[in-house]
């Protein structure tokens, strides 16, 4: 069964009567149409015929439309500018939009601060973030540049060309100065409500076991479900977060949030890498950037670390010249 079954066969007689419409003139639909104006005049009448219905008065030296030519041509209208929208952007060169699909964590944290850099370093290009929650589902679904994600299987990456390893996590607990009353000490850290970005508080379990700690009391626990709301929680005062410290740094350089001296700092079991889909100079040039960006917080984390004697282990960071 035809759904479209009153729409005349021959969709070209449509648009000439909407050329017509538009211009309320044979003549000038002739010159657009590049056909003559007796060749309009046909279509239109073919039209009009087929419809069993009069679309247009014919004047001696204009033309108007009937309430039913109205209507129809309003309904063209707006059909074929919806058409054209779509076909123009087909049109489009695919090296327009830059897609960057990143773990939800690094396009809030890290890309977001950056968009203006990187508008700037690629004017001619939109550039469009994806924030992405399950990652690994992610991974090759969908259209993007290049994907930005985390993972604790990393192996299965090594052979990969286009996987590319970017960096390691870095965990340690961050909260605010007031929160611990002016006691820099781990003790009193340790007693603090603690925050969590999953329901298995994964982070501080693995953390709590590397530096050997098991609790005598019982601790409060509130989980945030993902680790943007995990630091918002933190930075307003409601507890301590183990998290990756490359993601807070503003907050830390700032001192907004608060690594206690001496806090031991090890790596995560999940590690970031990207995935370049798209073969082409921008691309790489893009991977070449991410790398520097992050070469460049890994040296301020670094910094950062010998400022405060944090137990950060020298072999995780490159020495840095001063």
């Amino acid at each position: 069964m035809n759904p479209y079954s009153s729409i005349p066969y021959s969709h070209n007689s449509l648009k000439v009567f909407e050329v017509v419409a538009r211009h309320m003139s044979f003549t000038l639909a002739a010159n657009e149409l590049n056909v003559t104006q007796s060749a309009v005049s046909r279509q239109v009448k073919q039209l009009e015929d087929e419809l069993n219905a009069s679309l247009i008065v014919r004047g001696h030296r204009s033309i108007q439309l009937t309430l039913k030519g109205k209507e129809l041509y309003e309904v063209l209208g707006r059909n074929y500018l919806a058409l054209q929208s779509l076909l123009e952007s087909w049109r489009m060169l695919p090296n327009q939009k830059i897609v960057i699909r990143a773990a939800l964590s690094f396009a809030t944290r890290a890309l977001l601060p950056k968009i203006q850099q990187l508008s700037e370093r690629y004017p001619n290009n939109e550039i469009v973030v994806i924030p992405v929650i399950d990652e690994e589902e992610g991974l090759r679904a969908g259209d993007y540049d290049l994907f930005v994600f985390t993972t604790r299987y990393g192996k299965q990456f090594e052979d990969d060309p286009e996987i590319l390893f970017l960096r390691e996590e870095y965990m340690a607990p961050v909260c605010t100065k007031p929160l611990m009353n002016n006691h820099g000490d781990m003790k009193t850290l340790l007693s603090l409500p603690r925050l969590h970005p999953t329901l298995d508080h994964h982070d501080w379990r693995v953390w709590l076991k590397k530096i050997g700690h098991t609790d005598e009391k019982p601790v409060r626990n509130s989980t945030f479900y993902t680790l943007d709301l995990t630091l918002s929680a933190c930075l307003s005062g409601q507890g301590v977060a183990v998290t990756d410290l490359l993601l807070a740094l503003p907050e830390l350089e700032r001192e907004y949030l608060f690594c206690p001296q001496e806090a031991p700092v090890h790596y995560s079991a999940w590690r970031y890498y990207c995935h370049k889909r798209t073969d082409s100079a921008i691309v790489d040039e893009l991977v070449e950037w991410l790398k520097q960006e992050t070469q460049h917080e890994l040296d301020q984390l670094a910094r950062l670390s010998q400022r405060h004697n944090w137990g950060l282990p020298t072999s995780l960071l490159p020495k840095t010249s001063d």
